[in-house]
């Protein structure tokens, strides 16, 4: 700083005035990147129509966004990635017990966990086995099926409906008992069956571009997460397990989800995530209405509803945190190592953004 007002000061009047109105067009510059509808990647995607790929999977469809009259997001200072990830769970489990930790040692000699607490469904005492090394999608529970990835929302989802609520919940189970509004953005699978009977739990799955949000379609609700039917603050929590990658405009779909969740409410997701890469990988897009494939070859992840899958639109870096701040979220990145719970390895990461209240 002391260096910089030397600098300043060895400068000659004209010279200041020409570095000021350098700074102010530079200022200028910057705040033209911005119109009423915040910054330019975050405009709604106009025009755009998903469409059935005959060689592939299903691609889940951009729907037309202009005409609406919700208030668009104004630009907020972008809190950091350091500030917005917590004291994890994952380093201390390494800095105590070294890489690998005791639990991926036992699951390379092809031991299972024992004694595990599962905090989807509340069972103790579970043997979790890893039979084919997949450490994110395997380690099913024996009594509610839940693998190592439903485990780390749940892990992470724990806290947020106690602060919401001011009710301690050992498992996403008790959350039944509660009075808590929860979205769901699937309709099948382990989450779904734990949380099904809760009084005020909704979930949807995308159908179709040519079915009408909040339709029903051989009992399932249809919902385009880029453009709900829910009314402004309606729920207290959000949960999406592998979706928003899904998504042609997934930062769209995080500014309806803002728009639905209460002040203070949270949207806990998971989504294929690489921590060393700070952009996101854009692997296709819809533009001008026509399916574009930017990475080769296509990804497709299995679906309940579409049975040739669906395509990955998007592998996420660091970026998104400081997207997510942007749209007015308070973002908490964990990264879970919890052998007791059944959630191990490296690729733990689970994202929690939080409505401000």
């Amino acid at each position: 700083m002391k260096q910089t007002t030397r600098a300043l000061r060895a400068l000659s009047t004209k010279q200041r005035g020409l570095a000021a109105a350098s700074l102010l067009a530079l200022t200028l510059f910057i705040f033209s990147r911005w119109d009423n509808d915040g910054p330019e990647y975050y405009g709604p995607a106009v025009g755009l129509e998903g469409f059935e790929d005959d060689d592939g999977g299903y691609s889940y469809g951009a729907l037309e966004l202009g005409a609406t009259s919700r208030q668009p997001l104004q630009p907020n200072e972008m809190c950091s990635w350091d500030t917005a990830q917590e004291a994890i769970t994952f380093d201390k489990a390494v800095e105590k017990d070294g890489w690998p930790t005791k639990y991926e040692h036992m699951i390379s000699e092809s031991r299972a966990l024992r004694h595990v607490f599962c905090p989807v469904c509340g069972a103790h005492d579970q043997v979790i086995r890893f039979p084919n090394r997949n450490l994110r999608e395997e380690g099913r529970c024996s009594k509610c099926s839940s693998f190592n990835r439903l485990r780390q929302i749940a892990e992470a989802a724990l806290p947020e409906v106690q602060r919401i609520a001011g009710i301690r919940f050992n498992s996403l189970k008790d959350l039944v008992q509660s009075n808590l509004a929860i979205y769901n953005t699937q309709c099948a699978g382990v989450l779904h069956n734990i949380l099904h009977e809760a009084p005020r739990y909704v979930c949807s799955e995308f159908i179709s571009t040519d079915v009408s949000a909040g339709s029903i379609v051989h009992g399932v609700q249809h919902e385009d997460l880029q453009r709900t039917s829910f009314n402004d603050n309606t729920f207290d929590l959000v949960i999406s397990g592998e979706v928003l990658s899904h998504i042609p405009s997934p930062y769209q779909a995080h500014y309806e989800v803002r728009r639905i969740l209460k002040p203070g409410g949270s949207h806990v997701f998971t989504v294929p995530f690489s921590p060393t890469d700070l952009h996101d990988q854009v692997r296709a897009s819809v533009e001008e209405g026509r399916l574009v494939h930017h990475i080769e070859p296509p990804i497709y992840a299995g679906d309940a509803i579409h049975k040739n899958g669906i395509l990955l639109y998007t592998i996420f870096g660091k970026e998104t945190v400081d997207k997510l701040c942007m749209l007015d979220f308070n973002v908490t990145t964990h990264h879970l190592h919890v052998g007791a719970h059944g959630i191990i390895g490296k690729n733990a990461w689970v994202f929690v953004a939080t409505k401000r209240v």
